[in-house]
C-alpha cells in the first residue's frame, strides 16, 4: 500500500463511473424554420443556445447546428423553409440520421427526437409526415406543438388527429408554449423525454433540465437503489478480503475498494469537480487513518489484533452509507441553490453509521 496513490485512484475510478452513470444524451430538434425550436430548447434546457448563436449557429454538420455542454448535446435543424427545399432537406436529414446511427459508439447516436410543429400554423405538412414516418423511428419521436398560447381550441383536435395519423402515440404529443407564453406543457414534455431516454442517459438530462426543480430532487432520492448496489458490491469485496483475518498492519488493503466505492457514489450523485473536492476528498483523505490500531480499537472495542470478514464488511458498508448521506445532502443543496455544506469526516458520526449498519445486518459480528 506504500505506493498506492489515493487521489490518482479516486480520479480514475470517478471518471470510469461518470462515463457509466452520466452519459450525455443527443437530442435532435427538427422542424420548419420559425416552428419555435430555439425557444423550445431554451424553455427546457436554459441558455444552452446562447443569444449570440441564434441565427448563426455553433459548429455545423449538414443542415444541423450543434449546441452542447457537459450534460446534453442538441442537434438543431436549420433551413427548412415552408414550401422550399423540402425534398433536399429530407434527403439531408436522412443522411444525417444514417450517419449518426451508424456510428459504432452508441454515445454518438441520436437518442431522442423533438419534432416541432408551429401550433399557430395548425397543420401537418407532407414533409412532416414523411420525416416522422420514414426517416425517424416514431417510437423515439416526441411531437411538440409549439406556441400553444396562440392556438385556438377548435384547432387542437384536428391537429392532434393529423399527428396521430403519422404513427405517433398520443402520449408522445405535447402542446407547449415558451416562457413568455407561460411555459405550458414544458414540465410534462421534460418528464416524458426523461422517461424515453435510455437509462444511462437519464441522469445527465435530468440535471440539465431547468423546468422542474422538484423532479431533480426526487431523481436524487431515487438513486438509493443504485447507491446501495454500489455499497453492496464494495462490501462483498471487503468481506472476501477479510476471509483470512487481516493484521492491523495490513488493514489498509481495504482502502482501494473503499476509494472505488466513494468515487462511484460521487459520480452517481453528479458531484462535479468543486463539489467532489468539498464532499468526497475529506473521506478519501481519512481512509488510511482509520486503519491504525488506535482507530480500529476505538471503532470496534474488543476487536483483538486483526480485522475479520465481518468487520471489514461492516466498516465498508458503514462508510458507504455515511458517504451516501453526505452526497445526497450536497446534491440537493446544489439543486436548491444553497451553499454546498462543508462536510468533513467525523469519526464519532461514522461510529454511529457503523453501529447502525452492524445492527441492521444482524448476522455480522465483530
Amino acid at each position: 500500500m506504500e505506493n498506492f496513490d489515493c487521489k490518482q485512484e479516486f480520479n480514475s475510478k470517478y471518471e470510469e463511473a461518470l462515463a457509466k452513470f452520466r452519459k450525455r444524451p443527443n437530442i435532435l430538434v427538427c422542424g420548419y424554420t420559425g416552428s419555435g425550436k430555439t425557444s423550445l430548447i431554451r424553455a427546457i434546457l436554459g441558455d444552452l443556445v446562447p443569444t449570440s448563436a441564434i441565427g448563426a449557429g455553433a459548429p455545423k454538420t449538414m443542415s444541423y447546428d450543434c449546441y452542447e455542454n457537459d450534460l446534453v448535446r442538441i442537434w438543431d435543424s436549420k433551413g427548412l423553409e415552408l414550401g422550399e427545399t423540402e425534398e433536399e432537406f429530407t434527403q439531408q436529414t436522412r443522411e444525417f440520421v444514417r450517419e449518426c446511427q451508424s456510428d459504432p459508439d452508441i454515445d454518438n447516436h441520436i437518442h431522442l427526437i423533438w419534432y416541432a410543429i408551429q401550433g399557430t400554423g395548425a397543420r401537418v405538412t407532407d414533409c412532416d409526415r414523411n420525416l416522422i414516418r420514414n426517416i425517424f423511428n416514431p417510437k423515439n419521436v416526441i411531437v411538440v406543438v409549439t406556441k400553444n398560447d396562440g392556438v385556438r381550441d377548435s384547432q387542437r383536435g384536428p391537429l392532434k388527429a393529423a399527428i396521430l395519423e403519422t404513427g405517433i402515440p398520443e402520449e408522445h404529443i405535447f402542446f407547449t408554449s415558451d416562457e413568455e407564453g407561460g411555459s405550458q406543457g414544458c414540465r410534462e414534455l421534460m418528464l416524458q423525454s426523461w422517461g424515453m431516454l435510455p437509462e444511462a442517459y437519464q441522469d445527465a438530462f435530468m440535471e440539465a433540465q431547468r423546468v422542474d426543480r422538484e423532479a431533480k430532487i426526487q431523481a436524487v432520492r431515487d438513486k438509493d437503489v443504485k447507491a446501495k448496489g454500489i455499497i453492496a458490491t464494495a462490501t462483498t469485496a471487503a468481506v472476501a478480503a477479510g476471509a483470512i483475518p487481516i493484521p492491523f498492519s495490513d488493514a489498509a488493503i481495504l482502502v482501494p475498494t473503499q476509494v472505488a466505492m466513494i468515487a462511484s457514489l460521487a459520480a452517481l450523485y453528479g458531484l462535479r469537480e468543486e463539489a467532489v473536492k468539498q464532499s468526497a476528498w475529506p473521506f478519501v483523505a481519512r481512509l488510511a487513518g482509520i486503519y491504525t490500531a488506535t482507530s480500529l480499537l476505538k471503532l470496534v472495542p474488543g476487536l483483538g489484533s486483526a480485522v475479520n470478514a465481518a468487520v471489514a464488511g461492516t466498516i465498508t458498508g458503514a462508510m458507504g452509507l455515511y458517504v451516501k448521506s453526505n452526497f445526497v445532502e450536497t446534491a440537493i443543496a446544489k439543486i436548491e441553490g444553497r451553499p454546498i455544506p462543508e462536510l468533513g469526516f467525523n469519526i464519532e458520526l461514522f461510529q454511529q453509521f457503523y453501529s447502525e449498519y452492524k445492527k441492521n445486518k444482524g448476522g455480522l459480528q465483530a
